[in-house]
């Protein structure tokens, strides 16, 4: 181990480089310019479903030029920019793209880890910490994206001592930038930055440090790690000092699976009759998912709200991955609901399932299994379900009326979690 650290600190030198960061710049945008060569050059956006009453969820630059981003309301960037034009998700595609973003990037330097779809650290060793030799692995990762996977797919790197200053400088200059920061010459580019820049500052935590007087990057950068730690209320605000300061701070570890999958409704589902098909179908969704991952859940939390307010309830019973049990408790859950929001229309619907547990878990000291009551004749009848499904294209069989919905319902990519490809046939 001695000798290990004295060989990789050998290439050290005062930019202590330990981290190159990849941004794919305008992701989705990007994938459906570079499908469809007719929306190349010209202002684009990307939308979760048809409608005006509806948000970006990507942007091409061209469209951010006129001032629309992720976030901006379809009605305002049609305002905004006269011959916008407007494509509807495909989150398959993107898992796609994505993938074979990380065999490029794989072929030039391991891949430390996959933040997001669009996202990825790559943990610098050896002679890669030179500013050198890391500025020519960017900028060969680049060229291959753009020679192999697309001409329109641009990326952004940082290169840096820390983690959370290498995905910083990634953002400094789009697209197709390079970006160094350099341990001897901190803060330096970070001066120039506004405090919202960095992640982990969102828009409460930005409150929160302008409430202390911190308003620019020099003062957070002059605070001691006991004051960010009582700004941020927690270990978090000292791990953020080491990390702006160019030394990462130790993992948090997470254990436990989870499965959670939501809809915003478009405006035709939005009637309570209509949207408790859509709670329905998120649920056989979860079933269909517990299933192919080899868990069951003992419980189901409801999430429901409109522009007005919100309900929730939750409800907890013997480990399952029956979808007609989960329906069941579901079809509960929503009674209660309604009636806690007391309104005739609802917007998003969240279905969460809880307490998971393994299906092959082993019997306990009194010899109960997750097995235990189980209709059997119901699980046969759902693997052959899921089995149909999975050939033949999502609800070629379906529990009860088929309920008109955005196709992926329910496999949407967010910012930690890209869809397995099964997930878009469930």
């Amino acid at each position: 181990m001695t000798q290990a650290i004295t060989r990789e600190r050998q290439w050290e030198d005062g930019g202590r480089l330990r981290w190159l960061y990849l941004d794919m710049n305008s992701f989705f945008a990007s994938v459906e310019q570079q499908d469809n060569p007719g929306l190349r050059g010209r202002p684009t956006i990307v939308v979760p479903v048809m409608s005006d009453y509806t948000s970006a969820i990507a942007a091409s630059y061209q469209a951010k030029a006129y001032g629309v981003k992720t976030g901006t309301r379809v009605l305002d960037a049609k305002a905004r920019i006269p011959g916008l034009r407007i494509v509807e998700a495909r989150p398959d595609r993107y898992v796609d793209v994505h993938n074979r973003i990380l065999a490029e990037i794989d072929q030039v330097i391991p891949i430390d880890r996959v933040c997001s779809i669009d996202e990825f650290a790559c943990k610098l060793m050896g002679p890669e910490c030179h500013e050198a030799a890391a500025t020519a692995i960017g900028h060969r990762i680049q060229r291959r994206i753009l020679e192999n996977v697309g001409e329109c797919l641009t990326a952004s790197v940082g290169i840096a001592p820390s983690r959370l200053l290498a995905k910083t400088a990634a953002d400094i200059r789009k697209p197709l930038g390079l970006t160094v920061l350099r341990m001897d010459q901190l803060p330096g580019e970070l001066l120039t930055l506004k405090l919202d820049d960095f992640a982990g500052i969102g828009p409460s935590m930005l409150k929160r440090l302008n409430k202390v007087g911190i308003h620019e990057v020099r003062q957070l950068w002059e605070m001691s790690p006991s004051r960010m730690r009582q700004v941020w209320g927690g270990i978090m605000g000292e791990n953020f000092w080491y990390a702006i300061h160019g030394t990462d701070p130790p993992d948090i570890e997470t254990k436990g699976a989870s499965i959670t999958h939501g809809h915003v409704l478009a405006k035709e589902l939005r009637p309570v009759e209509h949207a408790r098909g859509v709670a329905r179908r998120l649920t056989a969704k979860c079933g269909s998912r517990l299933r192919r991952m080899g868990f069951k859940c003992g419980g189901l939390h409801l999430y429901v709200r409109n522009d007005d307010g919100r309900a929730e309830a939750s409800t907890r019973f013997a480990v399952t991955s029956d979808s007609f049990r989960l329906l069941e408790a579901a079809d509960g859950l929503w009674e209660t609901c309604v009636r806690q929001l007391r309104a005739p229309r609802i917007k998003q619907v969240v279905v969460t399932c809880l307490n998971m547990v393994e299906a092959d878990r082993p019997a306990d000291l009194f010899g109960w299994t997750p097995d235990a009551g189980e209709d059997g004749r119901h699980m046969k009848l759902l693997n052959a379900l899921d089995g149909l499904n999975q050939r033949f294209g999502k609800d070629t069989v379906t529990i009860g009326p088929r309920t008109k919905m955005h196709g992926f319902v329910g496999a949407k990519i967010a910012f930690n979690r890209i869809p397995e490809k099964p997930e878009f046939w469930e």
